[in-house]
């Protein structure tokens, strides 16, 4: 049965801020059908009076033109063909600056009326976003005003009270964006228990953060302020009329860590603050931060860098008095594989369930030449408590005697032998789920007080819970980490963080007191035990955490040893409509978590192989710049060629998490039959990697827009040049471009997903200016992000001009007037190969090609196995010896290739 896709998807709101329109109808065909489609129009009233009107679409000649260099036709199903029409439509055509459309077509040799593709009610919806070439951006008034004008004003016969007023001294302005403060109106709200923050007016789309429970923070996309209706949004992005990007989020300027505010949404887009616990007067306690600049995540960043000088020193920062940090391990949990025990035994875990599982995984992963784990947590299930769940409380710091019986030294010493060299331990930050066993061992060595937890969605029952006492609790924390230190642990994941938040004494400010005593007594002992890098938040996307950050940022902090936090709420293998959400939620995540980078890197959570979905999750934590960790049986493990995705040894460190692009912002991407879309800039290697997830319950096939993507992630210096290549991760293709397309057509079936490496080639004249060599190492393609492997890209080039004759050695000999290369490039250890686009051209006007020969390839550091230069497709592939350097061997690899033209 034929198949319709249609760019800009029916249904949804598109922003539009590039100069083109891009319509793109695709038809897909089955094994036996005929394509019959003639004619094909997008029916629209861009005209601005109100008619409906038809505008052809033209035909693609060539299935293999530039645009859809990179549709890979195995996603479409056995078989099937696929049709294209386009129309590139110039904005300025379209009078008004929102308009709808759908999409009619008919048959070839036929009568018939026309067939429509959307019933009433589903048309795609068209905004035009103006382009900041044309909106004197460099004028600071105009970024003062973007802010102004965020709230409607009331005018006299309004019921709503006065809006939020910006502070005259607080303003920040440059040529590219502006931030200040906004301050609540006096007007006394408290009966509602919230303060009226204002009206949004003039936008075309809001992305919230809200927060799914105390622990976990979700996106909500949409046109209104009603896709958060009902949650508290910690931090809100809009997409403003004039083309700009605002960002808002509100604090308790005096006591950030110690009164949580949020927004709360009402009617026709307005906005409310709350506070919790509640504080006397919002107009001199609540403060709302507000940014605005032409890329969304600048104003991100603008926003969370503009509240950090308002907020008090963190007492993290103090010298610590009572320790000095351990070392940093050799080993981090970035760019390393490792592996979680929850999924395969959940709480029954024991010794010999993770030896056994660790052995025959790590066996199975040599044998095959797979990544193995580095490291390992032994998650929930191995202290001792009262029971195994969400009520058990801890009775002592020990390991359950039954389940390890030679305590946690004895799994340390055996999980050694199997090369995993870093062990962790995983605990509640008050203990365990249900705190404190107050007749236990622990309640005879450190005080204990009596708290009453409130109906949560991880312990669905209220419940009365005994902590440590403030007083005691660094004692608790020092006594506790000494004790793993000495098993041989050196990290922790720390779960449960924001529960204090379900505590019903949550109106009293001392709670917040005692929440910062445990991340204070907590963080000093893991730094003093394990040392920097050594903890895994987990549950605790709460603003309270969000702004106790912010108070310690440091931009000095080396990126192995970051801490990590969990970016998501968890992996849940067994509910398949999860997936797709679970990808989605991260990547937008990602735009504000991204901005504690140099604190901390985003965890995806683990997955686990072996399953329908494992290369959508395998992927995306290559790509996620965080840690890359597994669980599952041994068996598990077998059934997926993990090295395809996440390379031989599993180490991959990219420098940031992607960047959600603007197309995918302000739409829930699991409900719109289009493509997630990120990308991760390489500086270093002037490239960009692009994701490309399907995370829609249906094939989708539509446009992946490079130009505004690179102009989104990259500056123009980084990209700008004469030779680009495009490697497509899936097909191992790549290709070779003078100029890029503005898209490229992708097919996708559900969960699939797609990487393209987009990157400049270095460009080396000829001594005597009659040729031209571009050339890039792509490094090691066999799996994503290959590119990050290349330490540093061609260098060293050498180039002189061959004599009549050519040493007996070469391939062939060169005849008079050729030229030779050599150049080099150096990339990691532990990877199994690499490639080189090469490309060489004439110095004239028409710039035609040179048929290039690879005379020689060496490698310093790894014996290559063999390399073979594809000349039609200008690419040189290198492959070394299975029995290269060591997997923990950090030595580079030189690779020497020398050419001639």
């Amino acid at each position: 049965m034929t198949k319709l896709h249609i760019y800009p998807p029916l249904g949804l709101l598109t922003c539009v801020s590039r100069p083109v329109i891009a319509f793109r109808v695709h038809f897909v065909y089955g094994s036996t059908e005929t394509p019959l489609v003639s004619d094909v129009e997008i029916w629209s009233d861009m005209s601005g009076d109100g008619e409906w009107q038809g505008t052809p679409l033209t035909r693609a000649a060539d299935t293999g033109a530039m645009e859809l260099a990179f549709l890979d036709v195995a996603q479409l199903g056995e078989g099937c063909r696929i049709e294209q029409f386009y129309l590139d439509l110039p904005a300025s055509v379209a009078v008004a600056r929102r308009f709808e459309f759908t999409v009619r077509w008919k048959s070839t040799g036929t009568l018939e009326e026309w067939r429509w593709a959307s019933s009433a009610g589903h048309n795609a919806r068209i905004v035009l976003r103006p382009r900041f070439a044309d909106s004197g951006m460099a004028l600071a008034s105009y970024w003062r005003q973007q802010l102004r004008s965020l709230l409607r004003s009331v005018g006299p016969s309004d019921t709503l009270p006065p809006p939020a007023t910006a502070i005259a001294d607080s303003w920040q302005v440059s040529s590219s964006g502006a931030s200040c403060m906004f301050k609540p109106s006096e007007f006394d709200n408290t009966a509602s228990g919230a303060d009226f923050f204002g009206q949004l007016e003039a936008f075309d789309g809001i992305l919230a953060f809200a927060r799914k429970d105390p622990f976990w923070i979700i996106p909500r996309a949409g046109t209104d302020t009603a896709v958060a209706a009902g949650l508290d949004a910690v931090l809100v992005l809009i997409a403003l009329s004039t083309g700009a990007y605002a960002a808002l989020m509100p604090f308790a300027k005096d006591a950030p860590t110690k009164h949580t505010v949020v927004f709360r949404t009402g009617p026709s887009n307005t906005l409310y603050l709350r506070a919790s616990p509640a504080l006397d007067s919002a107009a001199s306690s609540i403060r709302v931060a507000a940014s605005v600049s032409l890329r969304a995540h600048d104003a991100i960043y603008s926003l969370l860098e503009r509240i950090q000088p308002a907020l008090p020193r963190s007492i993290i920062d103090e010298p610590c008095a009572h320790c000095q940090p351990a070392p940093p391990h050799a080993t981090s949990l970035l760019g390393s594989m490792g592996y979680c025990t929850w999924n395969t035994f959940y709480q029954q875990v024991s010794h010999d369930g993770v030896v056994s599982v660790l052995s025959e995984i790590c066996h199975a992963g040599r044998v095959r030449r797979q990544p193995v784990p580095e490291w390992v947590v032994i998650d929930d299930g191995w202290q001792t408590t009262t029971q195994d769940n969400n009520q058990g409380q801890l009775s002592e710091i020990f390991a359950n005697k039954d389940k390890f019986p030679g305590q946690l030294k004895q799994t340390v010493q055996v999980l050694s032998k199997l090369g995993i060299t870093r062990v962790g331990a995983w605990h509640a930050l008050w203990g365990y789920w249900g705190g404190i066993d107050p007749s236990g061992d622990l309640a005879q060595r450190y005080k204990l007080e009596k708290y009453h937890r409130k109906w949560c969605p991880t312990v669905k029952a209220e419940s009365k819970v005994w902590l440590v006492s403030k007083e005691s609790i660094a004692a608790f924390y020092d006594e506790f980490y000494q004790w793993l230190h000495t098993q041989g642990v050196s990290f922790v994941k720390v779960d449960y963080q924001a529960a204090f938040e379900t505590l019903g004494e949550l109106h009293d400010s001392e709670v917040y007191s005692l929440y910062n005593a445990y991340y204070d007594a907590m963080e000093k002992a893991a730094l003093k035990y394990f040392g920097p890098g050594s903890v895994i938040y987990c549950m605790a996307q709460s603003p309270h955490l969000i702004l106790r950050t912010l108070q310690h940022l440091s931009s000095a902090t080396p990126a192995p040893q970051r801490e990590i936090m969990r970016n998501s709420d968890d992996y849940y293998p067994d509910e398949p409509e999860s997936h797709g959400w679970h990808i989605y939620c991260n990547m937008a995540n990602a735009l504000w978590s991204r901005q504690l980078g140099s604190r901390f890197a985003g965890d995806w959570d683990m997955f686990q192989p072996g399953k329908h979905e494992s290369r959508i999750h395998a992927a995306a934590r290559t790509l996620s710049a965080g840690p890359l960790y597994i669980t599952g049986s041994a068996t598990d493990y077998s059934q997926q060629d993990l090295a395809s995705v996440v390379g031989h040894t599993g180490r991959t460190q990219l420098p940031s998490p992607p960047l959600l692009t603007s197309s995918c912002l302000f739409a829930d991407m699991t409900t719109t039959a289009g493509f997630l879309i990120g990308s991760t800039t390489l500086t270093d290697e002037c490239a960009v990697i692009i994701s490309v997830y399907n995370v829609f319950h249906e094939l989708v096939v539509a446009p992946v827009p490079i130009s505004q993507i690179l102009a989104e992630s990259a500056t123009t210096d980084s990209l700008g040049g004469s030779r680009y290549v495009i490697h497509q991760q899936s097909t191992n293709k790549a290709c070779i471009f003078q100029s890029l397309s503005d898209i490229y057509t992708l097919a996708l079936q559900p969960l699939a997903c797609e990487a393209l490496t987009v990157a400049k080639m270095a460009m080396f004249q000829a001594t005597d200016r009659s040729a031209t060599l571009h050339a890039i190492c792509i490094g090691d393609t066999s799996r994503y992000a290959g590119i990050a492997v290349v330490e540093r890209n061609v260098f060293g080039v050498v180039q002189k001009q061959a004599p009549s004759t050519h040493p007996s050695r070469s391939r062939s000999p060169l005849g008079s007037g050729q030229r030779q290369w050599t150049l080099r490039a150096r990339i990691a250890s532990g990877s199994i190969g690499a490639s080189f686009a090469l490309l060489a051209c004439e110095m004239t006007l028409e710039a035609r090609s040179l048929p290039l020969t690879v005379e020689n390839v060496r490698a310093q550091g790894c014996e290559i196995d063999e390399w073979e230069y594809l000349s039609d497709a200008s690419l040189l592939r290198v492959a070394f010896q299975a029995a290269g350097p060591p997997a923990n061997s950090l030595a580079p690899i030189y690779i020497t290739v020398a050419l001639s033209a």
